[in-house]
């Protein structure tokens, strides 16, 4: 239960930032704490909210996650369909000392999420409006909205805008860690492209931040927004897409002893970059081949012949298997990398432990080093046999031309991320591949040229200092929006910036 003193601190808050906001939760004074949440929440709700507690039928589909290492837990799911559904869900967790996290699709994932036990899920899948407006090249989505039905919606209308490369995402929560993908090169992070979003705040207020309104907290939301409030939706830029929408596909198998002259093609590759083209390089254990292989998934962004001319380096490598195809942008994701990116890679539930370092610099010797530490984990723990070390080689000419001080995203100057994606049958694993995946990063971030690690958020494990997240150059100004906006830290289950 809340003090009075921080009762009246949110109260004075709410004045203070947002005035005459129409959206206002129920007077704080009038919850007791001592009623079940169905009988003191469920009368504020509209007619087609709906609260799911623990225990159930519905309960687990509604709640379970891409990953159940570090997932949360829950005493109930709230199925918001309102605006104030959402405020008045948050004042009653708030002031009955309740942690709580907004979700739908429920694929982020981060040790951090497992600091909210016994909380309340705030589902925003009714947030799901797709609004296309391809004369002024906007787009409204709400915070339910995930990228394949953003792309399906854009394409149809003859347009584009920076995606991520898996389908079961949310467009706005990738979008508040950056948002990194193909077309980075010729429009930016996602983040560049966000206009402008309604937010609701800690203290019950829901405000538009932009460039011309609150716009410090517009700063913030791009690159560390989850710590600021829950984003009910977001308008965007969005962009002509390239000649009728086809993007040139091509997927190789490589044997691998071919890793290090692999790098050291991409090495030089990273160089002259084309802004249209993208790499995606994986290790993975092939079944068909019955060894570790290279898997690469390498996309340009417009027409065959100039495709073609983009991906010959990975031809000269000699691949074991190579198959070409142009497909429209709206089929991409399920096409790219021998369909490895589709429906399969969303199934929920599974065990998954994620790591992650951004790259400056390509060493080709290290990627030696961490295939063989990779292939000695999957030997000792036959159980990860589907996990893979992957490598996104993304085009940032357009990111970078966006000036550093305009968002708080800090790390424009990454030309590549090296990722672990570990997926194992059983939580008595958990010890064992966390050893590998730290000496495996450790690895990997010693010669990326980043001075130590560095990490995109939202690839990141949980295990990572803030400064490490947000770099020590952008945090103070971070500490002190957090301070402002959330002096309680509600909004500090997922890679939190420090209040004190």
């Amino acid at each position: 239960m809340l003090s009075p003193h921080y009762r009246h601190l949110l109260s004075t808050l709410c004045v203070l930032l947002c005035g005459s906001v129409a959206i206002q939760a129920t007077p704080l004074l009038e919850l007791d704490p001592r009623a079940d949440i169905s009988s003191t929440l469920g009368p504020k709700l509209s007619p087609g909210a709906q609260i799911i507690l623990k225990g159930s039928p519905e309960f687990v589909n509604q709640t379970i996650r891409w990953t159940t290492l570090g997932a949360p837990t829950y005493q109930a799911a709230v199925e918001v369909v309102t605006e104030q559904d959402v405020v008045e869900t948050m004042n009653y967790a708030i002031h009955n000392n309740i942690s709580f996290l907004a979700s739908s699709p429920r694929h982020g994932y981060s040790l951090t999420l497992a600091s909210i036990e016994n909380g309340i899920e705030i589902d925003l899948k009714n947030f799901n409006q797709i609004h296309v407006d391809a004369q002024a090249n906007q787009l409204t989505t709400g915070g339910a909205v995930i990228f394949e039905d953003v792309i399906d919606a854009l394409y149809a209308a003859g347009k584009e805008m920076p995606t991520g490369s898996c389908s079961c995402v949310g467009l706005i929560g990738a979008t508040l860690g950056g948002g990194v993908g193909r077309l980075q090169g010729l429009h930016g992070l996602i983040l560049d492209s966000l206009l402008s979003v309604r937010i609701a705040l800690a203290d019950g207020c829901v405000v538009t931040a932009s460039e011309t309104e609150n716009a410090d907290l517009f700063w913030g939301i791009r690159g560390a927004g989850h710590n600021f409030g829950i984003i009910l939706s977001a308008t965007y830029k969005i962009y002509d897409q390239v000649p009728q929408g086809k993007h040139f596909n091509a997927d190789f198998i490589f044997a691998a002893n071919k890793t290090e002259s692999m790098y050291t093609m991409l090495k030089g590759l990273a160089a002259n970059q084309p802004p249209e083209l993208s790499a995606l390089v994986l290790f993975n254990w092939d079944k068909d081949f019955n060894q570790t292989v290279i898997t690469v998934n390498a996309v340009y962004a417009g027409p065959e012949d100039a495709g073609r001319a983009a991906v010959q380096p990975f031809v000269d490598q000699g691949p074991l298997v190579q198959n070409f195809t142009v497909v429209p942008w709206n089929k991409l994701i399920q096409t790219a990398g021998f369909g490895f990116t589709g429906p399969a890679i969303c199934e929920k539930g599974n065990r998954r432990s994620q790591w992650a370092a951004g790259v400056i610099n390509i060493d080709p010797p290290t990627y030696v080093s961490v295939l063989k530490q990779f292939e000695e984990m999957i030997t000792e723990y036959p159980a990860a046999i589907d996990s893979s070390v992957d490598f996104q080689l993304l085009p940032n000419q357009a990111a970078v031309a966006v000036p550093d001080d305009t968002t708080a995203y800090p790390y424009r100057d990454f030309i590549a991320h090296a990722l672990l994606e570990f997926k194992y049958t059983t939580s008595a694993l958990d010890d064992a591949i966390t050893g590998y995946a730290q000496r495996m990063r450790a690895t990997m971030a010693a010669t990326a040229g980043t001075g130590g690690l560095e990490v995109y958020s939202s690839y990141s494990h949980g295990d990572e200092t803030p400064q490490q997240l947000y770099s020590a150059r952008k945090l103070p100004r971070l500490e002190a929006l957090k301070k402002q906006y959330d002096p309680l830290g509600v909004f500090s289950h997922y890679h939190p910036i420090p209040l004190s």
